[in-house]
């Protein structure tokens, strides 16, 4: 049981990579989105001009976006206001009041939202224990909080996690 919560729906190597039209025909219609080195490097809250675009294409579908983060809260939501999306009032992933809490702040429901996140331990095994429909990504950056590089180690002895493949937009 524990091995299918740590396994995501879907793996690509970026968000660029994701088929949003596909994942729109299937009614998803709402992203709960990680921030640090799944849209961003980490603790780098500032946007380039490919995630605006990335953004921008997945708003106009209709999709509506929560940034989810277990990060500054403050500098989350004034991310998130720079982003034109908005963000979860609690982090705490990988408990399910926090992906409650984007399911509450975008008036969604697990049938129609899905979760995108670069790590199994917090984002995947969140998401899917929510019942949500998961998407993990390769990192952005090899940078990350120093309890990161603890978690990437289990991923790679405990769920077999090698990244899928590098997408040479991620790197712009």
């Amino acid at each position: 049981l524990l091995c299918s919560m740590l396994k995501p729906r879907q793996a690509v190597g970026s968000i660029y990579d994701i088929d949003l039209k596909s994942l729109w025909d299937s009614g998803y219609h709402n992203m709960i989105v990680d921030v640090d080195n799944t849209i961003t490097p980490w603790n780098n809250y500032t946007a380039n001009s490919s995630l605006e675009e990335w953004i921008q294409k997945a708003k106009s579908m209709g999709f509506r976006i929560c940034l989810l983060s277990n990060s500054d809260p403050a500098k989350i939501k004034q991310f998130a206001i720079e982003l034109g999306v908005i963000a979860a009032p609690k982090g705490g992933k990988p408990f399910t009041r926090a992906f409650q809490s984007a399911l509450t702040a975008l008036c969604s429901n697990k049938h129609n939202t899905l979760v995108i996140g670069d790590q199994i331990f917090t984002d995947v095994l969140g998401g899917n224990c929510a019942g949500l429909y998961t998407i993990l990504v390769d990192p952005i950056d090899t940078r990350e909080f120093i309890g990161t590089r603890f978690t990437r180690l289990m991923e790679r002895l405990l769920a077999g996690r090698r990244p899928i493949c590098k997408s040479q937009r991620q790197r712009k």
